[in-house]
């Protein structure tokens, strides 16, 4: 699946619907129950920017949290990736 995310659409391409569906119940939900989604190439995200989002993705794939470099950017990030996390129903 492709997302395009944030006001501008930016593209994150080839995510693994499978490895959504493992670690969130909202994208089990929204890809299996017949959601307009669930058959969709593409996924819009607002409300986010493409670097959170990119975060986000790569954490559900492997574990591994990028909170970005510096003091601010940690911080904001850390933020919206618990936004993004509770969004997504996220447990851990």
């Amino acid at each position: 699946v492709t997302f395009l995310v944030g006001d501008d659409e930016e593209r994150y391409e080839h995510v693994t619907k499978a490895i959504l569906c493992i670690r969130s119940v909202f994208f089990r939900t929204m890809f299996g129950i017949g959601m307009k989604e669930r058959d969709a190439a593409e996924i819009t995200v607002p409300k986010t920017d493409l670097a959170s989002f990119t975060a986000f993705i790569d954490y559900l794939c492997t574990d591994q949290l990028d909170l970005g470099e510096g003091e601010g950017e940690q911080a904001r990030r850390a933020l919206v990736l618990r936004e993004l996390a509770q969004m997504y129903q996220v447990p851990r």
